[in-house]
């Protein structure tokens, strides 16, 4: 729920510095501009419990951290002896946000920040629990052109399931980035922060998990299609794959990848099916979470790409006016290199079910079944299976 910024809250906020060379005449008078000039300043967000319980089938969680957090395919532990179950209990995917709008001569100016306290080691669960806030997004918008980050292009965000476990399944498009967006009409051209993941068999430069020596930006097109009430788009995206050696030399491959999702209304209740499609030689981390990477750095030194799928089903229900139920299914298979090694994961498989209610506006208590798989080249797999239940008040 958006709340508009009363004008006195805002003096309160800023007479709180008084070391500033402004007076709080002079602040508030420029607020008082700014307000009569067309802006408007919201604030928004929601406080959220997350208590869990894990079993993995095959080991000790991999991580303390992030897969706790959320479903992370590539941290389900593979190969060893039943890890037994654990309970964890967490607050950090609250979050806040702040967005400004004001109207020009020239057009719609737009900010928007928000900031959550998930996915960093800043902090732990021995005595406080503190952890620090950090960027999901921040960035602004004049007109049809957006400059700063937020979701990738290469993620439709309508398609994304209704779940407690915000992440998802494996089998969706994820991600959010720097980038410069232009969006006239149903069509989105964006220029975004390339980072290059490859698997180093030879061991030519030490096997690290990420490059930064790309010169081309990931480049994406993305066009929405309204049908009636459902909603469809499509998007297509060209890579740059690159890294240098030991002795500065600079190798590079160029990769596609494409992404077809949907939103379509069942009835006249409120229920719908989501879908997507993903597929191509270089998605490896906009896929599963970076599940997979996105090329092998061969004897030669030359990059081979990786041709990567997903897919992923979900349908949600309405019961009634307080009651809902989602369910999904997803898949993401890569088809790696025969020297890639056998720990090396091939697959992810997840499955989530849930009953959410709600008893008043803006409060949503529910419970989640989960369920998600790992497999590697070898053959080998392991799964977790979790049960989370949530409470969310969004204001």
């Amino acid at each position: 729920m958006k709340t508009r910024l009363s004008l006195a809250v805002l003096a309160a906020a800023l007479s709180a510095n008084v070391a500033s060379a402004q007076t709080l005449e002079e602040r508030i008078s420029a607020l008082e501009s700014r307000l009569q000039s067309g802006t408007k300043v919201d604030i928004g967000g929601y406080i959220k419990l997350d208590a869990q319980v894990s079993r993995f089938s095959d080991g000790n969680r991999a991580t303390a951290t992030i897969g706790d957090d959320y479903l992370v395919p590539s941290t389900i532990p593979v190969g060893g002896e039943s890890g037994g179950a654990h309970t964890d209990f967490s607050a950090k995917e609250s979050r806040f946000w702040l967005k400004t709008t004001t109207q020009t001569d020239y057009g719609k100016l737009g900010t928007h920040i928000e900031v959550d306290f998930s996915t960093q080691s800043m902090g732990d669960e021995r005595i406080s629990n503190s952890y620090a806030p950090r960027i999901r997004h921040a960035y602004l918008t004049f007109n049809d052109w957006l400059m700063g980050q937020t979701w990738t292009t290469f993620f439709d965000v309508a398609a994304l399931p209704d779940l407690l476990d915000f992440v998802g399944p494996a089998g969706t498009t994820f991600g959010r980035q720097a980038q410069i967006r232009y969006s006239p009409g149903q069509w989105d051209f964006a220029m975004e922060n390339p980072s290059t993941t490859l698997y180093d068999t030879s061991n030519l430069v030490g096997n690290p998990s990420s490059f930064d020596d790309n010169r081309v930006p990931d480049l994406i097109v993305r066009y929405r299609m309204p049908v009636g009430k459902a909603h469809y788009s499509l998007a297509v995206m060209g890579r740059e794959l690159a890294y240098r050696d030991g002795t500065g030399s600079r190798e590079s491959e160029y990769g596609y990848g494409v992404n077809f999702s949907g939103k379509i209304p069942v009835g006249d209740r409120g229920n719908d099916i989501r879908l997507q499609l993903t597929g191509g030689n270089a998605i490896g981390r906009y896929i599963a979470l970076n599940g997979f990477r996105s090329g092998e750095i061969e004897a030669d030194g030359s990059i081979e790409p990786i041709d990567t799928w997903g897919a992923m089903l979900a349908y949600r229900h309405l019961w009634s006016d307080q009651w809902r139920s989602s369910v999904s299914a997803s898949v993401v298979e890569a088809d790696n290199p025969d020297t890639v090694a056998a720990g090396v994961a091939k697959a992810y498989r997840t499955a989530h079910v849930n009953l959410i209610y709600t008893p008043v506006a803006r409060l949503e208590l529910g419970g989640e079944l989960i369920w998600g798989e790992r497999e590697n080249e070898s053959g080998d797999k392991g799964d977790v299976e979790r049960f989370q239940f949530s409470a969310k008040l969004a204001f």
